[in-house]
């Protein structure tokens, strides 16, 4: 077992953390076509073309301009917006500033998941380099480091969620003496992750009910002076979340983004229970992702779910009996946590999102793995434990600086829609109207492009929840192609649901079922 000290671990993981930060840039520097498909996602597309209809002058739009859409989260379309508004809405130079953006929230990421790690395992371990591990796995993990640079709010809100549990922690730790600034402090942070992401409802909820519990019974503080403590934050959470709802629920009817609702029409009980496993293991286990054919395995889906809950109830324990503030750190988090997984475990759908939607967890997770690394190691050999641990740390960077580099191999990651891009740059006239049930990176590079699967496009939401399908909304729109996967050629056949009128009108142009690519073009 090769020797390191404190001080080595600590280079190497510098070292780690500058490659990761490099690795993010590295579209920067080499261009097209990596700037606009090395990362960017097609959701990341939606966010992008509102972000640049509104540095424009278009509003929070979509289909040029044409259609009001609330199909985000607020904070990082704002974020991003400034990408193009100093670039005066050029698409390429956005990109660059938006990728740009995305690589400093991650940056800023790596200090935000330290501090929340340093107060997770002070009880166990005052050691500096720990916390620094948890950050490092978190910042060089291939799959969070795709979810961090990805166009979308994800790296923004583990940036917040982990800030406002950091916040929380030293509110705890200054028990009597937390006056209303810091209490008001983490009311703001509170309400700028609803505005990052905006099911952090989870998480202020959870924060809420351990402030409540541990003012209560900890404290021993009379309910009334409770009360008057949580309610100023609670009604400031309210007050900056609150342009955002009242602008939903006038404008779209609903305080839920006509996103949610479109990707909720897939859901049903436990629609995603079968993934969950999956998803949760990949963040105990950063380093080791698993193969897709593996993970609707019945037997390893057990033995996933297993090794995660022995790892978190392991964890759960060592903090509850250690007491102090990590424990009531611990408690909102792992509540968070579970709010978070059977939301989307088990209510709602999109199922191929759930990783990106589980990321927030990322930070417990790694925190748990390695504490009771650390717990087995100085139990099994105390004398080399820590030796240990630097030895599978090492492994674990090494790991994953591997997959990293397999990402940049030729057609081991592709995007996965620049071939309806590309079809329809080539054939289609800007001013003609596109439709697609896909259509964030096709309707970021044609801004003539109309939604139809509802997330950005609340006409098509509305026509998918009273008739079951888009097919009389295509009719009566200005579309005059559709171009998107291979599966569209099948809407004028035996997908159409008997829609004649819709089979007479539309006739398949391109079938590329190896390109993965279908065209339809009104006659």
């Amino acid at each position: 077992m090769p020797r390191f000290s404190d001080r080595s671990f600590f280079i190497i993981m510098v070292a780690t953390l500058v490659f990761a930060t490099l690795y993010r840039l590295y579209p920067l520097v080499v261009g097209e076509p990596a700037l606009a498909q090395a990362f960017m996602t097609e959701d990341g597309y939606l966010m992008l073309t509102i972000a640049r209809n509104m540095a424009i002058g278009l509003g929070m739009s979509v289909s040029d301009g044409t259609i009001a859409s609330n199909g985000v989260q607020p904070m990082a379309t704002f974020l991003f917006a400034g990408s193009y508004l100093v670039t005066g809405g050029d698409k390429i130079a956005g990109l660059w500033g938006v990728q740009l953006t995305g690589a400093i929230i991650a940056v800023i990421g790596i200090f935000t998941v330290r501090a929340l790690a340093r107060v997770l395992l002070a009880p166990q371990d005052n050691a500096p380099i720990w916390p620094w591990l948890v950050a490092t796995m978190w910042f060089v993990s291939p799959l969070l480091l795709l979810h961090t640079m990805n166009g979308l709010e994800t790296g923004l809100y583990t940036v917040m969620v982990t800030l406002s549990l950091v916040i929380f922690a030293r509110l705890l730790h200054k028990g009597d003496a937390a006056g209303l600034t810091d209490r008001m402090l983490l009311g703001a942070a509170c309400g700028v992750t609803f505005l990052a992401r905006n099911d952090a409802v989870f998480l202020i909820g959870a924060i809420g009910l351990v402030w409540l519990f541990h003012a209560l019974i900890t404290r021993r503080r009379p309910v009334g002076a409770v009360i008057a403590e949580l309610i100023p934050p609670a009604l400031l959470v309210a007050l900056i979340a609150s342009p955002w709802l009242i602008n939903n629920y006038v404008n779209f009817g609903s305080i839920v983004p006509v996103s949610g609702t479109a990707q909720s029409l897939s859901g049903g009980l436990a629609r995603n229970a079968d993934i969950l496993p999956a998803v949760l293991f990949e963040y105990v286990f950063p380093m080791l992702p698993v193969p897709v054919r593996l993970q609707y395995a019945p037997a390893f889906m057990i033995c996933a779910s297993i090794v995660i809950l022995i790892i978190l109830a392991s964890f759960v324990l060592q903090v509850w009996r250690r007491g102090g503030t990590a424990r009531h750190v611990m408690m909102a988090y792992l509540i968070f946590a579970i709010l978070m997984c059977l939301y989307y475990g088990f209510y709602f759908g999109a199922g191929w999102f759930l990783s990106r939607y589980l990321s927030p967890l990322a930070p417990l997770l790694i925190t748990a793995t390695l504490s009771v690394a650390l717990s087995l190691a100085r139990w099994l050999i105390p004398a080399r434990a820590t030796g240990a641990i630097y030895t599978l740390g090492l492994l674990s960077i090494v790991l994953c600086i591997a997959l990293l580099g397999r990402y940049l191999l030729p057609g081991t990651k592709e995007q996965g829609h620049f071939q309806v891009v590309d079809w329809v740059t080539e054939n289609v006239a800007a001013e003609t109207w596109v439709g697609a049930v896909q259509t964030g990176t096709l309707g970021y590079w044609h801004d003539r492009t109309i939604n139809l699967d509802g997330k950005v496009n609340p006409a098509a939401l509305q026509a998918q929840l009273t008739e079951g399908d888009v097919l009389n909304y295509v009719l009566q729109s200005p579309i005059t192609y559709l171009a998107d996967w291979e599966g569209i050629a099948y809407w004028v056949t035996t997908a159409n649901r008997g829609n004649t009128a819709f089979s007479e009108s539309f006739t398949v142009v391109v079938h590329d079922v190896p390109g993965n690519l279908a065209v339809l073009k009104r006659q």
